[in-house]
């Protein structure tokens, strides 16, 4: 029950506590995301620009920003659940 209620407050804590850390690791995340169908297409250099867009180019919406924050926060705490060794 305490890695359930860790992951929760993992979840609910984390954006407040460091959002600039959540919001790194959502870009790279949602840049992988966005550039993989050019890769499976062949297009390398499509590819390539959609993931530089994506991580490395600051955002032009709040949403963006949000949503890159709750990214991050949610893979970022599955990840904390499924690799934290069990007593």
């Amino acid at each position: 029950m305490g890695y359930k209620t860790g992951l929760l407050k993992y979840w609910l804590k984390g954006p407040f506590k460091n959002p600039i850390a959540f919001y790194i690791y959502g870009a790279g995340l949602l840049a992988l995301l966005n550039a993989a169908p050019h890769l499976v297409q062949g297009e390398f250099i499509l590819m390539t620009l959609e993931y530089f867009i994506t991580k490395y180019l600051p955002p032009t919406s709040v949403g963006q920003v949000i949503g890159q924050v709750l990214i991050g926060t949610f893979v970022a705490g599955v990840k904390w659940f499924m690799f934290t060794p069990r007593i």
